[in-house]
């Protein structure tokens, strides 16, 4: 596999832009994985039967070494997709999910002269003119852009995210390359959703990518939220207006250590207790006052400042959320924790599913009970084992569950639909579970208090 990854991704720092070219890398990985998996058939034939587990899950290894070699090199919208798929529990297998969210951290910067192409072209001169000061070398590089130190002629030290070239024009045929592979892992994983709930999944995150290529709808997103949030401890820098575009953003550094770099210190625990408090509350803070959330709250998109101020930095992904349901999340909760945990209520729950727009009502009670249930139970106990009781010690948190082994995939032949902020949220909510266990927290879990009903 290592000579397909680097046959894959010989130029790391040439972003392939056209159409042609980035359906060309694309054309070669879906070859080389149909022709992978047909050889892993005629291997699996041979195998037996005691023996067929561990050389599927080392093809799937494989088929996710592949996806990443090829993503590296697009960069752009394509990572981006499967940054948000590989936080979808039921769609993929998890060592796919986890070779993608690799291919999200370890993304290669654009050379110094596509910086500065950009940066011209976006705010009509070089960097030397505009800036006092300008970092060339990226000191931060993602999926969409990279972000550069600087220093404004007012003497105020920046944040400037420069956007890769030609990102914006990739998303039609990102979108599509990606479910040219979904369909190709299809056929390693037996359950997939429906053809129309993996199309609800695509158009949600098309239009969440339409708007992150976007830097003046981030720009908008900033502002709204520094002057909407008044919760104590957050802080969101400031835009620099005359500094920024569609394509660059310039915004006040917040200097303090990212959550990684601030572990390794190894605060106490009262430190932790305390950001791992900042970070539930402005999460459920945003559901359920604001009705609008962060949706991508991984590690680099926080920062703690000297003064243990939580600094929020990226507000590219967000997703406003409709009162109906941010209230019917609030209503849920509970009753997943009954059902999950206690094993009652189980007839509220079959409610709510379809309330939620989960499952038809032609679903009876028997059904749900009986097939969907135990394929969720793994996930339910999984969500609901933060809110059992109003404190909880994330250094006990289970790890999120893919689809059970025993499953028979009736969680996926069942599911019909969702309201489209449902995934969103539940990629926020994952991520936030994945930072809490990470910083080793032991905090409140009483979201209701943010509850605009309560």
């Amino acid at each position: 596999m290592k000579a397909v990854s680097k046959s894959i991704s010989k130029s790391v720092n040439k972003v392939p832009t056209s159409k042609l070219k980035r359906s060309a890398i694309a054309g070669i990985a879906v070859t080389r994985l149909g022709l992978k998996h047909a050889s892993y058939k005629a291997r699996r034939a041979l195998t037996k039967n005691s023996n067929k587990d561990l050389p599927q899950q080392q093809h799937q290894e494989q088929m996710g070494e592949l996806i990443f070699a090829v993503l590296s090199q697009l960069r752009g919208t394509a990572i981006k997709i499967s940054q948000q798929l590989s936080m979808e529990a039921e769609i993929l297998p998890k060592t796919i999910r986890d070779k993608l969210q690799s291919a999200c951290h370890k993304v290669p910067p654009i050379n110094k002269a596509l910086v500065r192409k950009q940066i011209v072209q976006e705010l009509g001169d070089v960097p030397a003119k505009l800036f006092k000061e300008f970092d060339s070398t990226a000191f931060s590089a993602a999926s969409l852009g990279q972000v550069h130190r600087a220093l404004s002629h007012n003497g105020d030290d920046l944040a400037v995210k420069v956007q890769y070239p030609g990102i914006g024009a990739t998303i039609e045929s990102d979108l599509k390359m990606v479910e040219k592979l979904l369909w190709l892992l299809s056929k390693t994983n037996t359950a997939m959703p429906k053809k129309h709930v993996l199309a609800l999944v695509m158009t949600e995150i098309k239009n969440r990518l339409e708007e992150e290529v976007d830097y003046e709808i981030e720009a908008n997103n900033l502002r709204w939220f520094k002057d909407a949030v008044t919760l104590k401890g957050i802080v969101i820098p400031n835009v620099i207006d005359e500094l920024s575009s569609t394509r660059v953003l310039a915004m006040e550094m917040l200097e303090g250590q990212h959550i990684d770099e601030w572990l390794s210190a190894n605060p106490n625990q009262q430190r932790r207790n305390q950001l791992g408090q900042k970070l539930f509350d402005f999460f459920w803070y945003c559901v359920l006052t604001l009705n609008k959330i962060n949706a991508d709250p991984h590690h680099g998109n926080f920062v703690i400042l000297a003064d243990d101020q939580l600094g929020v930095l990226d507000f590219g992904c967000v997703r406003s959320l409709s009162k109906e349901f941010a209230d019917g999340m609030t209503k849920t909760v509970p009753v997943i924790v009954d059902v999950y945990v206690h094993k009652r209520n189980l007839e509220l729950l079959y409610n709510r599913y379809k309330e939620l727009k989960f499952i038809e009502d032609d679903v009876s009670f028997a059904t749900f009970e009986h097939e969907l249930l135990p394929d969720l139970q793994s996930y339910g106990y999984w969500f609901a084992q933060a809110y059992v009781e109003k404190m909880f010690d994330f250094k006990d948190k289970l790890p999120c569950p893919g689809k059970p082994e025993n499953s028979n995939g009736s969680a996926l032949k069942l599911l019909n639909g969702m309201y489209s902020e449902q995934l969103c949220f539940d990629r926020a909510h994952l991520g936030l579970m994945n930072l809490l266990t990470q910083i080793g927290a032991n905090i409140s879990t009483d979201y209701l208090k943010f509850s605009k009903a309560s």
